[in-house]
């Protein structure tokens, strides 16, 4: 069943629950309209500016024109003209910018399906191909009230505020052939500074700012303790069996018998990087299996 376009606009997030190559077909349709999105949304782009531009050359010469006639016929006649031209191209205008509008609308940030698709594939060797997997992918901005958690005084400028927001933007959940079941989750982090400055003229102007914080990637993996229970005896090891880029780094790990619970930070300018948020999570998966086949082989040991 292809997407439903009109949801989509309104929502900007794809949620599914079916086999991973539905899903894949389903980002690939995002990814068409998309595509589809910016070049309308700079075809329409272009004509308000077209558009914008005649309107001003218009008003020029129906005020310059008529002086150059001295009869005042004809001189209603050119202005009637000009106006009627006027008119006409402000409805263009108007057209167009609405249209420059809806298009970007749903011109969605890239990255976000682009690692997703990739991530599902990596995942998909290790499933049955006919099992259902979990997917919520938003394409909202940050930057919306039900994503700030808090906000502060700004440390130096007086006055200023700090607006911090977070939004899990990726969220999948399955299950591997071995019966481990995973949730991974990704969720950038940001913060909006804002206030009044004062300029050299005297005058006090709004001014804001927003940085990226990172992206916080959370992996859960719950396995079957009999073949994984040995995992809390490598409870020390294991920080040191977790391989990452120089771009990420673990804020956090925790074992037990039946779960393990993950999470890097990648830094904050290669968030949207699909190539970097890939490799990061592809590592976390990596390093998660071979402590796992270490356990598993101390399990073994233990019957």
């Amino acid at each position: 069943m292809p997407i439903d376009l009109k949801q989509f606009r309104q929502h900007l997030i794809y949620k599914a629950q079916a086999p991973v190559a539905k899903i894949i077909d389903d980002l690939q349709e995002i990814a068409e309209v998309d595509h589809l999105a910016e070049l309308k949304q700079k075809e329409y782009g272009q004509q308000t500016l077209y558009y914008f531009l005649g309107i001003i050359i218009t008003v020029v010469l129906m005020l310059v024109a008529p002086n150059a006639i001295t009869n005042t016929g004809l001189q209603s006649v050119l202005v009637a003209l000009f106006a009627l031209a006027i008119i006409v191209l402000s409805i263009g205008f108007i057209y167009a910018l609405v249209n420059r509008f809806k298009f970007g609308r749903i011109n969605v940030v890239n990255s976000r399906y682009q690692s997703t698709q990739r991530i599902l594939q990596m995942l998909s060797r290790d499933m049955d191909a006919n099992a259902d997997i979990e997917l919520q992918l938003s394409f909202q901005p940050i930057e919306k009230d039900e994503y700030k958690t808090n906000t502060t005084p700004h440390p130096i400028k007086s006055g200023w505020k700090i607006d911090h927001y977070q939004h899990e933007w990726l969220k999948i959940q399955g299950q591997f052939l071995d019966k481990t079941r995973f949730e991974l989750s990704a969720t950038d982090i940001s913060k909006k500074q804002y206030g009044w400055k004062r300029g050299s003229s005297g005058k006090s102007k709004y001014k804001s700012k927003t940085k990226s914080g990172g992206l916080d990637i959370n992996l859960n993996i719950t396995y079957p303790q009999r073949r994984y229970g040995a995992v809390k005896l490598l409870k020390n090891e294991a920080t040191n069996a977790i391989k990452l880029s120089r771009l990420a780094h673990l804020r956090g790990l925790r074992i037990t018998d039946k779960a393990m619970h993950i999470v890097v930070r990648v830094a904050p300018n290669v968030v949207g990087s699909p190539e970097e948020v890939y490799q990061t999570i592809t590592a976390m998966f990596l390093s998660v299996y071979q402590i796992l086949n270490l356990a598993k082989v101390l399990s073994k040991q233990n019957i």
